[in-house]
Order: structure tokens, then sequence, then C-alpha cells
């Protein structure tokens, strides 16, 4: 039996008349296939649902709305089965349609339905307005003085104080869409203040604009200037010596965590047993978005493919108030799972980090998940998150799934990323998680606890790398960060503009968040101790300067070994200094190689080791890369690279083939494309 849904409802918007009120259209929705079957959950049979057992009072009056009884029973029956109110599985699984809900729940209440835009007073506390479902208008109109969009029991609760009430009410309804858009709209200052300024509220000391000055900056460029003009013999040989002797310890130490982290890597990763939907808990999924309407599609039908319940996922997609294509395209052809496309209000950097901020108020989960705009994350990956979450202590503050690279074939600039990535996410990460060290996050495919956010005060808005950033603010707040068995396919750059574009980006923001946390070196040691602090020191040694002092140390040492005194050592100093730069070189070498093969093996890119004979050219553009980042700190310190996606064609990806249905993926072509 196919139940269809109820997508119109012919009361009059403002004017209630309980003649018309049992008037509904049903027909068949958009997308269904059989209703007795629903997302994150077993078939139910319809006869069963509808047995004779009392309907919840938030869904029991539509039934006096030419709503079926056996719909609402199911409805009610599937609810319970995941753990969430009845009208959020109704409307969420596109059985009911907002407008027709709240109309006839305005209708039962005997008040006004508003359908037009709303103007409301500014809230000082928008985040508590959107969880309570009610906020005061701006202005009295025949005698409203507030607006409600209630859901699960704030709609049980407002039926029985309607039916207590005395006189005429004084609130109208609205659906939850239309009211949180005039939220936002009433309170745009409030929240692009909150957005640009979160981190700084938790810790000022901590964040890159309070922080950083013209001063610091001066000093961390001259540094690399001084250190490469000794490296090149244009310093006194005792200056030079003693900044070279630095820098080698500096390296060593980031070549042997590198070692260690490849060694600890092939420990077992656990695989917690999976949540009953009813355990399952709220989860938002932010997706920051900005000029990408080529992939909105792509995108939208991502999502639609999590294996989670609807119900319980609150997608928010952000996109900048000049975007018009990108949130054109998502009204054309978005998740059929229900969102909201936020748009950033203008007052903050125009960052990623500030467009994840501006959502979190309105985040409704526990759990919250960080996407870009060209991800395809495995269809199961949000579960196994919140199973991972659940079986570990509160400390645990984040998960980081490994990204792969799906178009590692286009060439062999594309392949070497994609070799890299796999270092990075399947080994270097991996390793650093199971010795206990911090991590810095990969900015995408990123599960936080909402609380641990909270804390630490979500993202730093001028912060161009804010995962990196966000990964060590958390660790020194004492919370753990961790990589878990899940893959998230995404697109490398496929032209070298933009791949260097990309690379400085994120040396600059590793150069900020290097200035901000190792300026105060006694507090970095009190907040994570000796241990680590001094990992994240060969962090930041291998992720900037090794980039930007290696391939001119590099050539020097080959110059040196060829023509030089580096295999004749004369002197017991010169014996010591050999033995350690041909040592530094040795495992270098180690270093970079041995992460890389791992990777390939664990990732089947063994196909690919072709890739690895332009590493020396991989290298050189690490290298100038660096010395953009330099440039671009002192002349555009917040400045946001972007990087262009959608270049290269893509199917579902290696992370979800075989997890769609046969036309699980149509849509409507939309205009722009």
């Amino acid at each position: 039996m196919s139940v269809g849904w109820v997508d119109s409802y012919s009361a009059p918007a403002l004017t209630p008349d309980r003649g018309d009120a049992r008037r509904a259209v049903l027909s068949e929705p958009p997308f269904a296939r059989d209703a007795s079957r629903s997302r994150g959950g077993d078939a139910v049979p319809i006869a069963a649902a509808s047995a004779a057992r009392p309907l919840p009072t938030e869904i029991g009056f539509l039934a006096a709305y030419g709503v079926p009884a056996a719909l609402l029973q199911y409805a009610a029956t599937m609810a319970r089965r995941q753990g969430v109110s009845a009208d959020a599985f109704l409307l969420a699984e596109g059985l009911l349609a907002e407008e027709t809900f709240y109309r006839a729940l305005a209708h039962r209440l005997d008040v006004a339905f508003i359908e037009g835009d709303i103007d409301l007073a500014a809230a000082s506390d928008p985040q508590s307005c959107a969880q309570n479902g009610f906020a005061r208008l701006a202005e009295s109109a025949r005698g409203l003085l507030w607006v409600f969009a209630p859901t699960g029991a704030g709609v049980a609760r407002l039926i029985g104080a309607a039916r207590n009430a005395r006189g005429r009410p004084q609130f109208a309804l609205t659906t939850r869409r239309r009211f949180l858009d005039a939220l936002r709209r009433a309170s745009a200052r409030e929240i692009a203040r909150m957005a640009a300024h979160s981190a700084e509220r938790a810790d000022p000391s901590l964040c890159v604009r309070p922080a950083l000055s013209r001063r610091l900056l001066a000093l961390a460029i001259g540094g690399n200037v001084l250190a490469l003009g000794c490296a090149v013999g244009l310093a006194p040989q005792a200056v030079s010596l003693g900044v070279a002797l630095c820098y080698a310890i500096l390296f060593l130490a980031s070549v042997l965590l590198r070692l260690l982290a490849c060694a600890a890597s092939y420990e077992a990763q656990e695989c917690p047993q999976s949540l009953a939907d009813a355990a399952l808990p709220h989860y938002t999924v932010i997706v920051a978005l900005y000029k990408e309407a080529a992939v909105a599609r792509q995108l939208s039908r991502a999502i639609d493919r999590f294996d989670y319940p609807r119900a319980k996922l609150d997608v928010k997609f952000v996109v900048e108030r000049d975007d018009l294509e990108t949130a054109a395209a998502l009204r054309a052809c978005g998740p059929r799972t229900p969102h909201e496309i936020i748009v950033a209000p203008p007052g903050g950097p125009r960052t990623k980090p500030n467009a994840l901020n501006v959502a979190t108020p309105f985040a409704a989960g526990s759990l919250v998940a960080v996407y870009d705009a060209e991800d395809l994350p495995e269809p199961r990956q949000l579960r196994r998150a919140a199973a991972i979450f659940a079986a570990s202590p509160p400390s645990l503050a984040c998960l980081q799934a490994s990204l792969v690279i799906d178009n590692s074939a286009a060439s062999p600039m594309t392949a070497l990323y994609a070799i890299d990535y796999a270092a990075l996410f399947d080994v270097h990460n991996r390793g650093l998680c199971a010795m206990g060290l911090p991590l810095f996050l990969g900015g995408t495919s990123n599960h936080f606890r909402m609380d641990a956010l909270r804390e630490v005060g979500f993202w730093d808005a001028y912060n161009v790398t804010e995962d990196a950033d966000l990964g060590l603010r958390l660790a020194r707040a004492g919370y753990r960060v961790d990589t878990f068995a899940s893959q998230m396919d995404e697109e490398a750059p496929t032209s070298f503009r933009a791949l260097l574009g990309q690379r400085s980006r994120w040396m600059k923001g590793w150069l900020q968040t290097a200035l901000v946390h190792c300026r105060d070196p006694q507090r970095l040691v009190a907040d994570l101790g000796a241990r680590r602090a001094f990992a994240v020191l060969a962090m930041f040694t291998g992720g900037f300067a090794s980039p930007i002092l290696g391939l001119p140390m590099t050539a020097l040492l080959f110059s040196n070994a060829l023509f030089g005194t580096l295999l004749t050592p004369q002197t017991p100093l010169d014996v010591a200094q050999s033995t350690l730069w041909c040592f530094l070189a040795v495992a270098g070498a180690a270093a970079v190689l041995w992460p890389l093969i791992v990777g390939m093996r664990r990732r089947k890119l063994t196909a690919s080791w072709p890739a690895l004979l332009y590493l020396p050219l991989w290298m050189a553009m690490l290298t100038l890369a660096a010395w953009r980042a330099l440039i671009e700190l002192w002349r555009r310190p917040y400045h946001w690279q972007k990087t262009e996606h959608g270049l290269t064609p893509r199917g579902v990806g290696a992370g979800c083939a075989g997890a769609l249905e046969t036309g699980a993926l149509s849509c409507e072509q939309p205009a722009f494309e």
C-alpha cells in the first residue's frame, strides 16, 4: 500500500474558516516509492501502523483536516522507532507539506496564519528564539504581539494552552522555515557580530586578529629571510652555523615525528557497534558555499544519500549575500532532505570560518559535521561517527574522516595530490592520533561535539586555515581529536594556478596559527605538556619551515657534497656537522617517501607510482607557495584564496559506489546549467 502526502490546505491564511478546514488535497510526493519503508528503519506495514493506538498530540489534530489515519499512525510508529516527534518525522520524510501542517494547526488554534514576510523585533538571543520557536513581532498588527512556529512538544503545549485560554489570542502562526528566515533578518547585526568574534570572546590571546601585529609579522618574515641568507652563505660563518644548527634540530624533530607517526599508523582502529535509530543523536550538517553553483546538484545528492533518519538531520547551507547563482542552484535542485539556505549577513570577514559561525546559533544537533562543496561523503559516515562519540568519553571532541581524491587520473599533478592526501590522512594523521598528539584538522569531513565547539568559541573567523587552528585550540582546552575509518571523496585542483593558490592559503594560515600559538611558549607547554608542545613545534616546522627553506638547503647540501667538505670532513666540528646533515638527508628522504608509499598501498594507488617522479617539482611548488604566503601575510593577512571546484566530471565516488538505488539521483535540470 502506498501512502500519499498532503501538499495543500484550503483554509484562508489569515481568516480561519472552519467550514473549509477539512478539505485537503492528496497527491503522490515527487520522490515517493513505498511509504511503508522509511530512511534509517525497517519496513513497517501500514496495517500494523494503523492499529488502535492514541495519536500523539502534535499530529492528532490533523485527522480532522483530511489527513488519513493510516498515514498518521504510520508516522507515529516510525517516530517512536527513531526517537523523534511525530510531526518531525511527518515533515522530514515529505509525507506532509510544512505549509499544510502549520495552516491546519493555525486553524485548530483559531489564530491567524502569516504566509508573507514577517517583521520580527531584533532578538538579543536569536539562538534561544530559534530553539523555543517563537519571537516578538516588531509592530503590533491586529492585536498580534508574537509569532510561533512550534515543533514537537511545543505543538502539544500550544494546543493545551489555547484550549484553556480566554479572550482572543495575541499570537499568529507561520511555517518553521519562514520563521527562521525572519529571525535571521531581524537579528542580522547580532549574528554577524557573534560570527566574527565568537572565538575572540572565548580567548582573544589564541585568535589571529587580536594577536597578529605588524611587529610580529616583521619578525616572522625577517627571521625567514635571515635563515635563507644564512643557508646560502650571505652571513658570517659563525652566524650561519648557529642558525643552521637551530634549523637542523627543528627539521630533525619534524623528520622523526613523521617517521614515528608512520610507524604508529599501523595500529588498528576500533569500530564500535552501530547505534539503533532511536539512540542516534540529532546531527547538524554545515556546508559553507561561495560561487559553487556548478556542484550544487552533486552536493545535494550526496546529502540525500546519508543513511541517517531525516528527522534527525539539520542541514545548513551558508552562502554569501552576493552569491545569487549558488543560492538559485540550491533552490532549483537542493536536497530532498530538509535543509535551510542561510545568507551570511554583512559585517564580518568573507571567510569560510565566518560562514560556519553564522550557522551555529541555529544548529539543532548535539553533533556537527562540516563539509565542503565538492565533497562526496560515505552514506554511513554520520552513523559511524555517532557510534564512536557514544562509545567515547566527552573528552573526544572531534573526529576526522579520511579525505580521498577521486579525480587522481586527470593528470600526474592530481595523481600526486591523491598520493599526498593518502599519506596525510591515512598515515600521518592516524599515527599522530595513535600517539595521543594534537592534530591539524583537514577542514572538511570534521565531526564535532557541539558542547566542545561552544566552549572554545567555534571557529576563528579571521584564520584562513581555521581547521588547523581549531584542532590546536581544542587540544589546548583539554579535548582530544581522533581519526576514524570512513572516507570522503574530494576533488583535487586541476590547474597549477589553483593548486598554488590553495597551498599558499594553507601555508599562510599555518604561519598565522604558529605565530599565535607559539608567541607564549610557556603557556603552550602548560596547556599541552612538553611532549605534545614539542610535537606541535615539529608540525609547524614540517608544514611551513621545511617548504620555505627545504629546497634551498637541499641544493646547498648537494653542492657541499659535490664541491665542499661534507663528505671529507677535516676537524671534529666538521665531522659532527657532516654526520648531522647526512643523517638528516637520509632520514628526511625516508620521512617523505615512507608515508607516501604506505598511503599508496592503503588507498590502492600503486598504479600511480610514476607520479612520484614529479616529486621534485612538487617540492618546488611548495617552496614557491610558502614564499608567496609570506608576502600575502604581510599584504593581505585575512584574504581568503578560494579554490574553484566542479572542473572535473565526477561520479558518485568510490566511497559511495553501490549505495544508490536506480533513479536516486534524478533531478530536474536547473536553469543555470
